[in-house]
């Protein structure tokens, strides 16, 4: 039928092949780094969207062609939403900055009283093990930068998926899921505290936890004590976060063209490959489903919202991990909770592949709401209820608000109360749409667009982006938001954000510094860089960093 006959254009779909690092990569139409917090376009996709003006527009006005290059607009905005809007995300997403927050005193004690040397971890190998004759304080100190460094990056590749939980597990250091699990915790959720909540009035104390996995460890309970056999769930996060983003691009597609587009669309144009379906075969396995003849099936809709599940976990964060020690790691790790929340749908609720109907928010609150009910889970709506309740201009967060609308932010750990705030906004729109935050394909085309949607899109897009014909990062500018202080707001980010890399060098990487930052500021000359970043350095370490030993 002359209906079907939608030729998909490659130039604004083909879709990205990213790194489970979720690190740069070339040639492609689209990625979004979590390293780099920026949100990159092809030249293409810049051209086509700046052809169409600002912001989401129906189909018959920007046409099929825009369409497309706006559905991987979408695509890659949902890795963004992923990282600001979830809580798994967000932890993640802390994850490197937190590495650096998480070591900073120790390093500068240590460089005080072993020499400034790189890397740590060469210097740990040179001081030797520890003699119980001579007790020298760095020892302790370099093994703690090293450890933690080391659980952070342990508690990435276990979340991420089966291939890298095997890989970090055959480290030396590696001592337990368990343990990397409650010391990413326990380390994310006291450097928020000492930024916006010291007294922890809200945020739940990982003080208190202590006692409860110790318990675990002493027990010799799996997952907890070293040794201990490692559980590989069949996938992780990256599946995940591909397999949203790839069927929400496909649903706005749909919703954009009336369900003209067919399974086969997809496939010929390579959309519906490795690991953009891993996740939704996965689903459709564990739900005993066959694949759906119809894109806008209802089990699509269900499958997005097992991925918001999955990505969503309430224990440790925003609300305490007593008394569910045991289940921890299960509870926050998103591949065991897409496989969890699958299956139930199969042994205890079938019913629900045909509940997905009109993309609801009574829809989502009821599926979730049963679904996390039958496994002893957070709902979805208690958690951005409860941090929209924080966010409130009353609540124990409310000076983070003043910051966040005034967009004037305290010094203090820069970075991290500037992307809380973006989480707790995103939080507090999700507790009023979730529906759209879960099904933003259906709400972005067709009939339920409205003006609410195309603002709610706005408001939440990615902070930093590249441009057409200029492979550096620029500060997107924000409806409402006067631009001298968002572009002052982008600096000091960005002065962080190269601090915490040449952290990283210093831990872990052999040889010198390297000063390589043009996918920041790509027209800078490398001595340029170096003397602005070793300035940076300075004014955060107290150190010249030109008088690093380089150890090997």
């Amino acid at each position: 039928m002359m209906l079907n006959k939608i030729k998909l254009n490659p130039e604004y779909l083909f879709a990205d092949l990213r790194s489970p690092d979720f690190h740069a990569t070339t040639n492609v139409h689209g990625l979004y780094n979590t390293q780099q917090f920026v949100l990159r376009l092809s030249p293409a996709i810049h051209r086509k969207l700046s052809e169409m003006g600002s912001g989401i527009s129906t189909n018959d006005i920007i046409g099929l062609d825009g369409a497309q290059a706006m559905s991987t607009y979408i695509h890659e905005t949902i890795h963004w939403w992923q990282h600001i809007g979830s809580t798994y995300g967000f932890i993640f997403s802390l994850n490197y900055p937190i590495q650096s927050h998480a070591t900073h005193s120790d390093l500068r004690q240590l460089a005080t009283i072993d020499g400034f040397k790189k890397p740590v971890v060469q210097q740990a190998v040179n001081l030797g093990p520890r003699n119980s004759t001579e007790v020298r304080p760095q020892h302790d100190i370099v093994h703690r930068i090293i450890n933690n460094h080391f659980d952070l990056l342990a508690f990435r590749a276990f979340t991420l998926g089966p291939k890298a939980a095997e890989s970090i597990a055959k480290e030396k250091l590696f001592e337990n899921v368990g343990h990397a699990f409650h010391m990413t915790y326990g380390h994310t959720i006291n450097i928020l505290g000492s930024t916006v909540d010291k007294e922890f009035k809200a945020l739940p104390h990982p003080d208190e936890w202590g006692d409860g996995f110790r318990k675990l460890t002493d027990k010799k309970v799996e997952g907890y004590y070293y040794g201990s056999p490692i559980g590989l769930w069949p996938l992780g996060s990256y599946e995940i976060f591909e397999g949203q983003a790839c069927f929400i691009q496909i649903q706005y597609l749909s919703h954009a063209n009336g369900h003209r587009l067919t399974w086969e669309d997809y496939r010929n144009i390579g959309m519906l490959h490795g690991v953009y379906i891993r996740a939704f075969e996965e689903f459709l396995r564990l739900t005993e489903t066959q694949w759906p003849d119809k894109v806008d099936d209802p089990i699509v809709g269900l499958f997005l919202l097992i991925c918001d599940l999955s990505i969503n976990p309430g224990s440790g964060f925003p609300f305490p991990v007593a008394p569910n020690y045991i289940t921890f790691i299960n509870d926050v790790n998103p591949g065991a909770r897409f496989c969890i929340f699958s299956r139930i749908i199969a042994q205890k609720y079938p019913v629900m592949k045909q509940a997905v109907q009109h993309y609801s928010k009574e829809e989502y609150e009821m599926i979730s709401a049963e679904l996390c009910a039958a496994v002893k889970e957070f709902p979805p709506s208690l958690i951005a209820k409860t941090f929209s309740g924080w966010f409130n201009s009353s609540g124990p967060m409310g000076g983070l608000r003043k910051e966040y609308e005034t967009y004037k932010f305290s010094p203090i750990n820069y970075p991290i109360r500037h992307l809380f705030s973006h989480f707790l906004a995103f939080q507090e729109d999700k507790a009023k749409r979730p529906e759209f935050f879960c099904w933003p394909g259906a709400w972005l085309a067709g009939d339920r667009l409205s003006r609410l949607e195309r603002d709610l899109f706005e408001k939440h897009s990615a902070l930093f982006v590249d441009k057409e014909h200029d492979d550096g990062v620029f500060a997107r500018l924000q409806p409402g938001r006067d631009e001298a202080t968002v572009m002052a707001t982008f600096n000091e980010f960005y002065h962080y954000t190269m601090v915490y890399d040449l952290t990283n060098q210093w831990i872990s990487e052999n040889g010198a510094f390297k000063y390589d930052f043009h996918w920041l500021q790509p027209n800078a000359s490398e001595n340029e860089l170096k003397i602005f970043l070793k300035q940076q350095f300075n004014t955060a370490f107290g150190i010249d960093i030109e008088t690093v030993e380089v150890l090997s």
